[in-house]
């Protein structure tokens, strides 16, 4: 074997909160001819295991906190070591994660030009005045990127929706198509679950929801009220670390027998998790377009490990998933009329087949892999 070709990976957030971006080092790791740097920030007060691969070097200069004097020291702390080990191992690639790990990536490439391959993931779509109404350093950080855009290698979305809303917004329609890529966010191969039993005979129908979970922008409070005179036909188990103070208060005082709030878990654990429930909830209003125009990772992560997946019909990308002819199913919901759902016709299996997920990430991330490598 030859000399490995170093990459650098940053990610401002704390991995273990972003299971795509786990997904993507996993897979590229497993490549003998790359040699793995990250640098990531870690997350103070956090049940959750950070996320560890032995087969890459990782860097935590840093922690997030809700304390605003030490924010700023740890966004110093962040961006300087970042540059710092970009260019003490000299990588011919950098990718970045999101507009908030760029700068490091963009003055890298200032410094060494035509010598390292620049490129861009993003795990959210962003409306333009969301940056501007956004914290300063992203807004500051957006305008660096888009001038640089055109020295970039490769620049990536989940979906079409969200890279042709990017390319709008950025002015990018006429640089060349081949430049931009579609990775969306899926499990491993390993979740795909070949042996999934019909429950539609089951008494009580398990339902779950894993994820963040706010109660503004999300039907919480519309699924409760459905589920209150269903105790004896569905149960519901809400598993979410990022929870918000009015979501939790609902929870604890809804006094629902077949409602249980569990709190977060780590992302290695939910296919055994989840291999215990029927059906899984998606449940976003269409608060922003980023909304809209997603299909919620937990679409894929469901569907692989078996579940149906009932998601919110506001989200309009989604519709592209939809299957109703196999199962397990993915169903179209409308949470603010859910007296009207016809569940018993969604949980049917009768005269149809089991097909398990086509959608894994082993499928997505080669042509990121192969890029690298030539």
């Amino acid at each position: 074997m030859g000399k490995q070709k170093k990459v650098f990976i940053i990610h401002f957030q704390p991995l273990k909160l972003f299971p795509p971006a786990m997904n993507l080092i996993d897979f590229l790791s497993e490549e003998k001819e790359l040699e793995l740097f990250i640098c990531t920030n870690d997350k103070n007060n956090s049940s959750l295991k950070p996320y560890e691969n032995n087969k890459v070097t990782i860097f935590r200069p840093s922690s997030l906190t809700e304390n605003s004097y030490w924010q700023y020291v740890n966004y110093f702390l962040f961006y300087s070591s970042s540059l710092f080990h970009l260019l003490w191992h000299r990588p011919e690639t950098v990718i970045y994660i999101e507009t908030l790990s760029s700068w490091p990536a963009l003055v890298y490439k200032k410094i060494r030009r035509k010598k390292v391959r620049l490129m861009a993931h993003y795990h959210e779509y962003t409306e333009p005045g969301l940056y501007a109404s956004g914290m300063v350093l992203s807004k500051w950080m957006h305008k660096f990127e888009r001038k640089m855009y055109p020295l970039f290698s490769w620049i990536s979305h989940t979906n079409t929706e969200r890279m042709q809303m990017f390319k709008n917004d950025c002015d990018l329609n006429k640089m060349k198509e081949e430049l931009f890529h579609i990775m969306p966010n899926y499990p491993s191969q390993e979740w795909i679950n070949l042996k999934v039993k019909n429950y539609a005979d089951n008494k009580i129908k398990r339902l779950v929801f894993v994820g963040s979970l706010g109660y503004k922008n999300m039907y919480l409070q519309e699924v409760l009220d459905w589920l209150a005179p269903k105790r004896e036909e569905f149960k519901l188990d809400i598993y979410s670390y990022n929870i918000d103070a009015k979501a939790k208060q609902t929870l604890q005082e809804c006094n629902l027998p077949n409602v249980k709030y569990h709190g977060g878990c780590n992302y290695d654990d939910l296919p055994t998790i989840l291999k215990n429930y029927d059906i899984g909830l998606v449940i976003y209003k269409p608060f922003s377009k980023n909304t809209v125009h997603a299909v919620s990772n937990k679409v894929f992560e469901y569907l692989a490990c078996g579940l149906d997946v009932w998601f919110s019909n506001d989200m309009t990308y989604t519709f592209n998933y939809v299957r109703e002819n196999v199962y397990p199913k993915v169903i179209p919901v409308n949470f603010e009329q859910l007296q009207q759902f016809d569940y018993r016709s969604a949980i049917s299996r009768e005269g149809i087949r089991f097909e398990p997920s086509p959608y894994y990430y082993e499928k997505v991330y080669v042509a990121l892999r192969d890029f690298i490598l030539n």
